[in-house]
């Protein structure tokens, strides 16, 4: 029993183009500001996660200003 490629090759010509899905390369080259908004977005989602964790939780630190502010 041998794969028989001809269906992979009808199945490939098949598929949609890049432009149809909404993946276009943009044709005005490189653009600066939609990579720092991009970058900006990276570093608030890590922070957001880091931040999420308890044993990241500034508020459970010995010794913040909340806590001697509390006792």
């Amino acid at each position: 029993m041998m794969i028989d490629f001809s269906h992979l090759l009808d199945f490939a010509t098949q598929l949609p183009h890049p432009s149809d899905i909404g993946l276009v390369k943009p044709s005005g080259g490189f653009q600066l500001l939609p990579v720092v908004f991009g970058i900006l977005a990276i570093i608030q989602v890590s922070q957001f996660h880091w931040y999420a964790r308890d044993c990241n939780d500034p508020e459970k630190f010995e010794g913040t200003e909340r806590q001697k502010l509390s006792r």
